[in-house]
């Protein structure tokens, strides 16, 4: 069953709409130079005021392993998502979420290292604007499917309530990702295309 994470949380009605409309999981991105961008601080405050069954998540880039345990610990984040494999115990890496951006086999991180995680999201590849999620790109997805077929998959990169039940056909996901296609602007979520987005993950599973 594909599950659906809705990314770029930055106010509580937003992430209450995800949270009431099914989602499995929502994100924070505590990136500065994102126009998503909330604090660990600010993030705390709407996690006290979610339902415990919904998982949160912290993006952190260029962030030292020492800061992301701190701030899983401190916020109530069940999963941290990082984009390089950190220097971490493995129980440490069962908390986390590695962002995986390839387009094509040879971009892959070995075997070892993409077991060692909770979950694997597969992303839009990296481009000349560095942007590093929020892009509206789409992923790799006969890559994608070939990964899904051997590990906890979460699809991400241009997904929105339009071409979310192609991807989940395409690549059978264990869970779809999505910030800028359900938005009205960076971090401001239409509750309308979330839940729209959530729907027709759920449809997919009957």
């Amino acid at each position: 069953m594909t599950k659906a994470k809705i990314c770029g949380i930055t106010n509580l009605d937003d992430a209450l709409c995800a949270a009431k409309n099914g989602a499995w999981a929502i994100g924070f991105n505590f990136y500065r130079a994102s126009p998503r961008y909330i604090s660990p601080q600010a993030a705390k405050k709407i996690i006290s005021d979610l339902p415990s069954h919904i998982l949160k998540v912290g993006i952190f880039i260029d962030e030292p392993a020492n800061v992301i345990i701190n701030t899983l610990n401190i916020t109530g984040l069940d999963f941290a998502q990082v984009y390089e494999d950190l220097q971490v115990p493995e129980s440490d890496k069962k908390r986390m979420i590695l962002v995986i951006q390839a387009s094509s086999e040879q971009d892959l991180p070995p075997q070892s290292i993409m077991q060692a995680y909770a979950y694997i999201l597969v992303d839009a590849p990296k481009s000349s604007d560095g942007l590093l999620g929020g892009t509206g790109r789409l992923a790799n997805w006969p890559l994608a499917h070939e990964l899904a077929q051997n590990y906890q998959l979460i699809l991400a990169g241009g997904l929105n309530p339009t071409n979310v039940s192609k991807a989940i056909h395409s690549v059978r996901p264990f869970a779809v990702d999505v910030a800028s296609g359900v938005e009205k602007s960076p971090g401001i979520k239409d509750q309308v295309l979330v839940r729209e987005f959530i729907a027709s993950t759920i449809k997919e599973n009957d």
